[in-house]
């Protein structure tokens, strides 16, 4: 089981070690330079346009990294847009076709664990066309410093997670510990993406905002 304290803080997450049946689910697609040129300007909640056409920016470019640099396998770029500067102190990650341990960067690590509440937006691609995992969540609701997660598929969907003014950490720890009950580290990942999506369905009566 994988279960959030109070505090946002992981207890128990055997359930990232999944079997290797599971694994199969969701082929990995690989990156083309339409599915990098497909991606969209977003209007994110509560930012403004220079912020947004950053945003449109940076999902591109976790792309690019990836299929240039990365076998079209999950890469993760952390970037504070409180700096001035945003664009040129921006930490970069490569990961695996399953995962990305963003904090292994030292940049983005500075990032998430030195600014200011709700100020560091994260973007990282998933090599399959799946949304958030519970994986991706566990560490969006841990990290009280992120204020957005981008997912940005291998085919240039985007995905993103926002935490409004609303916002209620304690509530959401709530409802990801009811959508991760009885999960175990053999459930299979079908069953935890369906239980991901059951926490997006829901994740706005907590102050999360999901487009």
């Amino acid at each position: 089981m994988m279960r959030v304290n109070v505090k946002g803080v992981v207890i128990l997450s055997e359930i990232s070690n999944e079997p290797e049946q599971a694994r199969k689910y969701g082929n990995k697609i690989r990156i083309t330079d339409i599915a990098i040129k497909k991606v969209q300007y977003i209007e994110y909640k509560g930012l403004t346009d220079a912020q947004n056409a950053i945003m449109q920016r940076l999902a591109k470019e976790v792309l690019f990294l990836s299929q240039a640099y990365n076998d079209s396998n999950e890469v993760a770029i952390t970037c504070d847009l409180a700096l001035s500067d945003p664009l040129e102190n921006y930490g970069v990650c490569l990961g695996d076709e399953h995962s990305v341990d963003v904090c292994s960067d030292t940049q983005s690590n500075h990032l998430i664990v030195s600014a200011k509440m709700c100020t560091v937006v994260i973007f990282h691609n998933h090599p399959s066309l799946q949304t958030f995992s519970l994986d991706d969540i566990r560490f969006f609701v841990a990290n009280r410093g992120i204020s957005i997660l981008v997912v940005v598929s291998n085919q240039g969907k985007v995905h993103y997670l926002y935490k409004d003014k609303k916002y209620s950490e304690s509530e959401t720890i709530q409802l990801f510990n009811e959508c991760v009950d009885g999960l175990d580290r053999l459930s299979m990942v079908s069953e935890r993406y369906h239980r991901a999506l059951a926490f997006l369905a829901r994740c706005s009566e907590t102050g999360l905002f999901y487009s």
